[in-house]
């Protein structure tokens, strides 16, 4: 029977598809860190260990045939060195163990940082970027984007050996987290869509930051977990990933939708008004998108300022790729943001 190993899945978009992968019927193990919440995971072979950690990636790996590798460093403010530990370094060493093990199939969650921003200054403000663009180096927002930009050329390079391996990129996902959510501090730092619009109703959301007009790639995250499960089990027709296939990464998104109107249609469901629109950070962007960090609020202020829209239409194409619309999804959100204490 195939074992199917599953990092980072007690996240948000983990904890999605370990509950599809057990719902199939499908043998699972899922790495946890020591200390994390095991809801959900009834079912599954639960090994605890540390992505960072040689011996637990070890120890996880044993006897497992295919591998979703989703663990990241996803918080806000954490230092450089982090996210160059979890979000580089430890895919780096991960794919060098896996291929020593012999691993047949190895899909990596990458992010859409390792593409970068869309739109303006280097490109037409509504311009949608899909896998054939190419991150500027030195277009580099923080820490973070770099080590999911690093992580794909290390991925990169064992494609070019002809090694079994595949990224799936996500773009800004949304939807309900599964597991116990009493409030907005539940939420997985995954689930940053929802956590934006839980502040916002309740007030603590200072303000679109921009003009609003900017493009946001949204996408379920359901719909997310569906593509790994769809490129996992593709059929071996002359090896895997399939060689038709026109590329090693492929974006899962969904509708690009203008912040000022996901605002706006989220207003709408949930019967709260909209926010306004903050050129300038200060303040409650510090606070609120910065982890109380000054410097970082600076940062993610410019990243949420900026576009950030794609295209899905190569993973259409070549492996039937499909999202749910935007209006549809969303619907759904609010429903389980209401039951879940996220909307008063």
């Amino acid at each position: 029977m195939t074992l199917h190993l599953v990092t980072g899945g007690t996240g948000y978009l983990g904890r999605h598809l370990v509950a599809q992968l057990l719902e199939d019927g499908r043998e699972v193990r899922v790495l946890v860190r020591p200390g994390s919440a095991r809801d959900g995971l009834d079912g599954a072979d639960v090994v605890e260990g540390d992505i960072t950690d040689t011996g637990s990636l070890e120890r996880a790996l044993e006897g497992a045939n295919r591998v979703f590798h989703l663990a990241a460093e996803t918080r806000d403010g954490q230092p450089a060195q982090r996210y160059d530990a979890v979000n580089h370094r430890a895919v780096t060493a991960f794919l060098e163990l896996a291929s020593s093990r012999g691993v047949e199939r190895f899909v990596h969650t990458s992010h859409y940082f390792a593409i970068g921003r869309s739109g303006e200054p280097r490109s037409a403000k509504d311009f949608v970027n899909d896998e054939y663009w190419t991150h500027d180096p030195g277009d580099m927002h923080d820490a973070h984007e770099q080590s999911k930009y690093d992580a794909e050329n290390s991925l990169n390079q064992r494609v070019s050996l002809g090694e079994p391996v595949l990224a799936l990129i996500p773009t800004m996902m949304y939807g309900p987290q599964l597991g116990a959510v009493r409030g907005v501090d539940d939420l997985r730092p995954g689930a940053r869509i929802v956590r934006m619009l839980a502040d916002h109703a309740a007030g603590r959301y200072p303000g679109i930051p921009g003009d609003g007009s900017q493009l946001w790639n949204l996408v379920h995250v359901a719909d997310v977990a569906r593509a790994h499960r769809a490129v996992m089990d593709a059929e071996d027709l002359g090896g895997w990933p399939p060689p038709r296939w026109g590329h090693w990464h492929y974006i899962c998104g969904g509708e690009n939708v203008r912040a000022a109107d996901l605002f706006a249609a989220f207003s709408a469901a949930a019967g709260v008004a909209p926010p306004r629109t903050v050129k300038k950070q200060g303040g409650l962007f510090g606070k609120l998108l910065g982890g109380g960090h000054d410097e970082r609020g600076k940062e993610r202020f410019a990243m949420d300022s900026h576009a950030w829209a794609y295209s899905s239409d190569l993973a259409r194409e070549d492996w039937g790729y499909a999202a749910r619309p935007f209006q549809e999804g969303l619907e759904e959100t609010v429903s389980w943001m209401r039951t879940s204490g996220l909307l008063a």
